[in-house]
């Protein structure tokens, strides 16, 4: 009886690899936390802005954080510098920021100048008597830039303090109920990025309610936290560059009011932005 022949195993046939689609464009070379932001909550909106450059004006609401803003970084400054700075020597300088500020917005119909004005001024005072004396700035509006998840990332970060902590400065029209999701993201990006972050932050809001607040809300800056920027910033760009910029009109920030891309988005997506004339009727 003749041996038994060993059976040769089949070839195994590998499949080539199915060449992957070109992405559309580069878009997304460099991103940030706030065009991450944007992206998320409306692609239509980020394209508008980022990728064509519409203008995009502030509304009132927008100003009146900026100006306030710009009062606190003077502050700050001085401070920095080896000054005592005393809020009564920065009251000169505040018409001249509202009207540089205020130079280039679209106020809406329905925004009251002259009180979103006298809120900025409100608001800063309050801000620099009670909250900023406390605070040793180490560094102010900060470039700080790097890669995360494979990415370029870039920012700027209000205020570092002696101790390591990013801090922000925010206004809004109701008291914060919580630390936000994007505020998160946005701490998580720049303590990757900013030498000398200890992962601490904190978020300084200042709220234009009939009685004025200043809301202060610590923060650490989790591995989840870290997880998601490693995660969503390749995301982000893979969609960016595949063409996917999709109206969000379920947002809450979707309207007229608050966007300055309506028309453009009517007559791009069809539909209705809320806010116009219709909504009027």
């Amino acid at each position: 009886m003749l041996p038994s022949l060993p059976i040769e195993p089949e070839p195994r046939i590998i499949p080539a690899a199915l060449p992957q689609p070109a992405p559309l464009n580069d878009f997304g070379t460099v991103l940030s936390p706030s065009q991450v932001r944007t992206f998320r909550d409306c692609g239509a909106k980020w394209y508008y802005k980022y990728a064509l450059g519409l203008p995009d004006p502030p509304n009132g609401s927008l100003v009146r954080g900026r100006v306030v803003h710009q009062m606190a970084e003077a502050f700050f400054r001085a401070k920095l510098d080896g000054g005592s700075p005393d809020p009564d020597d920065l009251a000169a300088s505040f018409d001249q920021a509202w009207d540089t500020a205020a130079a280039g917005a679209a106020f809406g119909a329905d925004e009251d100048v002259d009180l979103l004005k006298r809120q900025a001024a409100m608001l800063t005072r309050k801000y620099l008597d009670e909250v900023a004396p406390e605070i040793e700035p180490a560094a102010l509006e900060l470039p700080v830039q790097g890669v995360i998840g494979g990415v370029a990332v870039r920012g700027f970060v209000d205020l570092l303090d002696t101790s390591g902590r990013i801090i922000d400065l925010k206004t809004a029209a109701r008291k914060p109920t919580g630390v936000s999701a994007d505020y998160a993201f946005q701490v998580a990006t720049y303590g990757q990025l900013c030498p000398g972050a200890s992962g601490k932050a904190r978020v300084d809001t200042m709220v234009a309610t009939k009685s004025l607040q200043v809301i202060t809300q610590e923060y650490t800056v989790s591995p989840a936290d870290l997880k998601m920027t490693a995660k969503l910033y390749p995301l982000v760009r893979e969609a960016m560059r595949d063409g996917i910029y999709l109206p969000n009109r379920s947002s809450n920030l979707c309207g007229r009011k608050h966007c300055n891309f309506a028309e453009a988005c009517e007559s791009e997506f069809g539909g209705r932005v809320k806010g116009g004339e219709e909504d009027l009727a």
